[in-house]
């Protein structure tokens, strides 16, 4: 009877420990609950001018920030007459408002709903007029709001009522240019508009410009049909230039037999002259999708196809998995298992569209576990899943054995794409502990608790070129002075354990960060008498010594050569290419680049190569050790693990004292600049134009009046005194209108002088003189004291800056009303 009872207990026990057991993994189940990635849902929006589709609006389920969210230019008539069509994909649209904005977005002029609306199939067609409070010539937002399925959809444009654009002929040009591509027996017609040369024999199609052969411009042997058609963006319209993107999608067969889908982005730059559509500039990206389908195991590695070569890819300490972005989607090869996993796509299942081809996002690998996990950031606009429509930054963590995606965090953000992809890619890191997140945004740090989601700025207000971030992420330096040419002291700041260290220079020593190699930090020491900041944005900084220091804050390199001096650097892989002057005379002169090969870390054979064919050109490989060939992987796609708790934070637009000048050319934003001459340097090499933060126009390539007014009476006191004193020239004029043009070239100069903006030169021939326009348009040469004015030629005026070699002051028109 004693060892029944004992049976009995310890039957008892068993069924209890295996009923928790089976419980916990019940609980486990549910907690790992998985689906799919929702479908997109949102409509999308196209602006229509005479029966064209152009300027694809993407919707936002929360109103942007209107100066964040500069994208597409939208002209209109002078009747003010607009046309809109919304491709619904099911959605039931029941009303639409239309609401205009100044450029800067403090002001609403118009809130209208729109009555004039009808449908056909999956169309909804409207159209509006503006009222009359519109200037010629003058930029404003539009807001188009959709209720659609019972919520609120936002898409913004910007739009210009101006005569003679010429966009009707612009559009035709780019749609009629894209489609002789695809037809090889219009290769003598193409060859009107490209200007070919250097290499002949270049094979590689994943860009193209105007300076491409014809039979490259045709694709080669690729092939190709068009897969989705192009729908035109305006980007830049003015009485002289336009400015045209366009993405769309290409599809070719392989020998093999496979279908291979490819994503086309071309950038235009056009102008219009007698009677007919020059072609200034023109660049073509192309980037295949990547499908394991198709055969892509090679002896090398993976073969990633016809792509850029700015392959983002990580591997784990033991070289088993390879992580690797292209084309806005994240890969993970086991080459142990022989297992390709689609970790991260916005590309919908089954049929495309164009939503699908909307890639304004970025993603960043953080980290990759010798088990195959893998964390990883997605920053951008968000096409669809439980953030789309929405702008943010959202943290990841990819489970290799179960297949499924956790959301860590979701930072919702009121900046667009161009805005976030920089500052993500420069500090955004996930802690070793998985505490915490730290992210770059407008120039302060934030660290977020990934528990409490509690959000604290450990450094703010940082301004360009005062940071970089190391190539893990793990460690950020900044100037502690957050002066560029003017600190004495670098922070450097490990994300691991939350410990700062610095680095000190001499009184009369000035010190500057020039990037990171790896986790190696690269700076140099200038002595305060050689450095020359007086004329911003074209400082020099002569660094008489660089220094390479690691992890440990060990000195492993300290270079410096006698009578050479370094003024600029750039890391690019493992190579730091320096820029060097040497004196000559009381100023400087240029010297021979130097570099410097990291050889701290381990060389393998881990990186990217190619292979040349004669149907697709150039294709980019991923090596891997221990690479084999195999006909296809065996392919598995993630899911999304379903949260119960919400892990979002919101960060709002800041508002900047400062300042800031926006470089946008070829359809993106290209940079951001403290100085204004700084920034229409880059502008005039890129055929772009620089805004300021109110989206007010500073200078814009090519757009020239031939005549001006500016009347002699609006000149102030301190400028027709002659004097050079920049701080009181700002102290006595609103700084909008005051800019340093030193270092602009003498066509930059002359954009100031077309449009009416009065001009100030230094001392030419020991006389200061004032440059205006008088009210005929005409440019006279004030002297200060004289009794008269002198007219002189638009000519003359640049040949007397071109003489004075010295600063120039450009003087705004005043802020218009």
């Amino acid at each position: 009877m004693k060892k029944v009872l004992i049976r009995i207990a310890v039957l008892l026990v068993i069924f209890v420990a295996s009923a928790a057991v089976f419980a916990q993994l019940i609980n486990d189940e549910t907690k790992m609950q998985t689906e799919d990635m929702s479908q997109a849902t949102l409509p999308l929006v196209y602006m229509v001018y005479k029966d064209v589709e152009m300027n694809p609006l993407h919707g936002y389920v929360k109103p942007m920030a209107v100066t964040a969210v500069r994208d597409t230019l939208t002209p209109i008539s002078t009747e003010r007459d607009m046309s809109i069509e919304v491709q619904t994909f099911g959605a039931q649209v029941s009303d639409i408002y239309f609401e205009v904005f100044t450029a800067d977005g403090e002001t609403s002029l118009e809130n209208t709903k729109v009555t004039n609306l009808s449908q056909d199939g999956d169309y909804v067609t409207a159209s509006f007029t503006l009222q009359n409070f519109m200037r010629m010539n003058q930029e404003y937002v539009l807001k188009i709001q959709l209720r659609a399925d019972g919520r609120d959809i936002y898409y913004y444009t910007r739009v210009v009522q101006q005569d003679s654009l010429h966009t009707k002929e612009y559009l035709d040009f780019v749609i009629s240019f894209s489609e002789k591509c695809l037809n090889r027996q219009e290769v003598d017609r193409l060859a009107l508009y490209l200007e070919p040369e250097g290499d002949e024999d270049e094979v590689d199609l994943s860009f193209m410009d105007i300076h491409t052969t014809t039979d490259q411009i045709v694709w080669g042997n690729l092939n190709p049909q068009i897969y989705y058609k192009s729908i035109p963006a305006i980007k830049e319209l003015n009485e002289t230039t336009a400015t045209i993107v366009q993405e769309y999608l290409i599809s070719a067969q392989s020998e093999e037999g496979y279908t291979e889908l490819y994503t086309v982005n071309e950038y235009f730059r056009l102008r219009y002259a007698d009677e007919s559509v020059m072609l200034l500039d023109f660049e073509r990206s192309t980037n295949e999708i990547f499908n394991p389908d198709n055969g892509v195991l090679t002896d090398k590695g993976i073969r990633l196809g016809i792509c850029d070569s700015d392959i983002s890819f990580v591997t784990d300490s033991k070289s088993r998995f390879y992580a690797f972005e292209i084309g806005g989607e994240l890969w993970s090869y086991d080459s142990s298992s022989g297992k390709m996993a689609q970790v991260f796509t916005f590309r919908q299942k089954g049929s495309t569209d164009y939503r699908d081809i909307y890639g304004q996002h970025d993603i960043k690998i953080l980290k990759v576990s010798t088990n195959g996990n893998i964390q990883f950031v997605v920053a951008g606009y968000m096409n669809r899943g439980r953030h789309e429509g929405e702008s943010g930054v959202a943290v990841y963590f990819y489970d290799a054995s179960s297949g499924g995606i956790e959301e860590m965090l979701f930072v919702d953000t009121m900046r667009s794409y161009d805005l976030l992809k920089a500052d993500v890619q420069e500090i955004s890191y996930v802690a070793d502990d998985q505490e915490d997140f730290y992210l770059l945004l407008d120039g302060d740090v934030y660290e977020i608790n990934l528990t409490t989601f509690e959000t604290t700025k450990i450094v703010e207000n940082m301004k360009p070129n005062c940071y970089v971030g190391s190539e893990s992420g793990k460690y950020f330096a900044y100037l502690a002075e957050n002066e560029a040419y003017d600190s004495r002291t670098i922070n450097i700041y490990n994300m691991d354990t939350k410990e700062s260290s610095q680095i000190t220079c001499g009184e009369n020593e000035r010190i500057r960060m020039l990037g990171y190699m790896g986790e190696a930090l690269v700076y140099g020491i200038a002595e305060v008498s050689d450095i020359d900041a007086s004329h911003e944005g074209d400082e020099i900084f002569p660094m008489r010594t660089v220094y390479i220091i690691n992890e440990e804050g060990e000195t492993v390199k300290e270079y410096g050569e006698t009578g050479i001096y370094v003024t600029d650097a750039v890391v690019e892989d493992r190579l730091l290419t320096m820029t060097r002057v040497r004196r000559s005379g009381d100023g400087w002169e240029e010297a021979s680049e130097d570099h410097i090969i990291d050889n701290v870390r381990e060389t393998d054979a881990v990186g990217l190569t190619t292979q040349v064919s004669d149907r697709k050109q150039t294709e980019r490989i991923l090596l891997m050790e221990n690479a084999s060939e195999k006909q296809t992987p065996q392919t598995v796609r993630s899911r999304m693990i379903v949260n119960e708790t919400e892990r979002e934070v919101t960060i709002g637009e800041k508002e900047h004292n400062e300042e800031l000048y926006y470089v946008y050319a070829k359809g993106r934003l290209e940079g951001i600049y403290e100085n204004a001459n700084t920034a229409i340097v880059r502008a005039n090499e890129l055929f772009g134009v620089v805004v300021d933060q109110d989206q007010t126009y500073v200078w814009e390539r090519g757009n020239k009046k031939m005549a001006a007014e500016y009347s002699l009476d609006e000149v102030p006191a301190c400028i027709q005194s002659g004097t050079m004193d920049i701080d009181y020239l700002q102290g006595q004029l609103p700084d909008k209108w005051v800019l340093d043009l030193t270092g602009c070239d003498i066509e930059s100069v002359q954009y100031f002088i077309s449009e009416g903006n009065v001009l100030l030169a230094d001392t030419v021939d020991g006389v200061r003189i004032v440059l205006g326009y008088d009210q005929w348009g005409n440019v006279r040469l004030y002297e200060p004291g004289a009794e008269e004015s002198y007219l002189i030629s638009d000519e003359d005026a640049l040949e007397l800056f071109e003489k004075s070699g010295n600063v120039f002051i450009g003087f705004l028109d005043k802020p218009k009303e």
